[in-house]
């Protein structure tokens, strides 16, 4: 899973990305211009929820990679190998300016995010173009040689492609046919991968969020705002009651950075289920639609190999069963309502082609 940091210089990128990875600001300024790689843990305030409820040895979110893209290089040469480095990404965040700050320079000389935000989704809809029309070329040339339906049936699919992105569209937001997305899929189109744009200001901005989300449409497409300076405070706020405190006073219940995690996760099309025990509370990711076989391959290809039942559980139905559970019983407040969920029920058996949905707790039953 891995995901791009990408926007035009002075957006914040680098700070966004030292919050989210711990990778110092000194290390990532003392290297200007380089891709930066780093592990992000998703946050998730379920995991939290079901850690206080089972009290586990050990807790694991889900990880995502990030890698922090410079700017987008003026040189031909420079831009083309940045493109081709996007490419074996899966989704984007574009951190986008929405901050006054006289002291900080911007590269088009005024702050105008729905400008950026035009800016960089069409440089990833040039590429796309190019790409075309290189592998339009390619096909033409090919089937000069040596005639090819299924090559012509690509390049009839490019031919409608090519004016649904030059009016502004992205490939997310494209009705494919009939196994259309999988004849164009090796070429790695960009527009076609998840995004989020987080826009970076000081304080929430109604208006500029709705313009943006006017702009930012389909499929696997995310907005936030983030204020990067705010993060940074709270992030040097050592004590958890402290850091809370002055979230609180801010009126925020939780940290941007946290739901941006979130944000990146959805838009690689992804979803969380959880196992939960005394030793382990664990996020196990797979993709949007994955069955139960697929969910305990995610956790070991033994087990699914040796796949018999999928024991099944509903995150809220869970909490809801712990609810009003007496004092001595909230230290494994998780069993007790497991408990409560068997004997009414809920605790379901499902065989492997149940679709698990995100927030399912599964225990995998396997004969090996």
């Amino acid at each position: 899973m891995k995901i791009a940091l990408i926007g035009l210089p002075q957006t914040g990128k680098k700070t966004v990305f030292s919050l989210m990875t711990g990778i110092g600001l000194d290390h990532l300024l003392g290297r200007p211009g380089e891709f930066h790689v780093g592990n992000v843990k998703v946050t998730d305030p379920r995991i939290d929820k079901l850690t206080a409820m089972y009290n586990p040895k050990k807790t694991r979110y889900a990880e995502i990679e990030v890698t922090l893209a410079p700017a987008p290089p003026h040189e031909p040469k420079p831009r083309e190998q940045w493109l081709n480095k996007l490419k074996n990404m899966d989704a984007f965040c574009h951190i986008v300016r929405a901050f006054e700050d006289p002291a900080v320079f911007h590269a088009k000389g005024s702050v105008d995010a729905l400008r950026d935000i035009d800016e960089i989704n069409l440089e990833l809809a040039i590429s796309d173009l190019s790409l075309i029309e290189t592998r339009l070329s390619s096909i033409a040339q090919e089937n000069k040689k040596k005639f090819d339906q299924e090559r012509a049936d690509e390049a009839a699919l490019l031919e409608r492609l090519k004016p649904y992105l030059e009016s502004g569209k992205s490939l997310r937001e494209y009705a494919w046919h009939d196994g259309e997305e999988k004849k164009v899929r090796s070429l790695q189109f960009l527009t076609m991968k998840g995004l989020v744009v987080a826009l970076n200001g000081t304080e929430p901005n109604p208006q500029l969020l709705a313009a943006a989300k006017a702009k930012v449409t389909g499929p696997r497409a995310e907005i936030c705002e983030l204020s990067a300076k705010t993060e940074a405070e709270v992030a040097q706020i050592e004590d958890p009651k402290e850091r809370a405190e002055f979230l609180t006073a801010l009126g925020i219940t939780e940290p941007a950075l946290h739901v941006l995690t979130r944000q990146l996760y959805q838009a690689l099309g992804y979803i969380s289920f959880f196992t939960t025990g005394e030793d382990e509370v664990r996020a196990w990711t797979i993709r949007h639609g994955a069955t139960a076989v697929e969910a305990a391959y995610a956790i070991h290809s033994d087990i699914a190999r040796n796949f018999i039942r999928a024991e099944t559980m509903k995150y809220e139905e869970l909490v809801s069963a712990a609810t009003g559970l007496p004092a001595e019983a909230l230290a494994k407040a998780g069993h007790a309502a497991e408990v409560k969920l068997k004997e009414t029920g809920r605790l379901l058996l499902k065989g492997k082609d149940y679709i698990v949905e995100d927030g399912d707790i599964v225990h995998i039953r396997h004969s090996g």
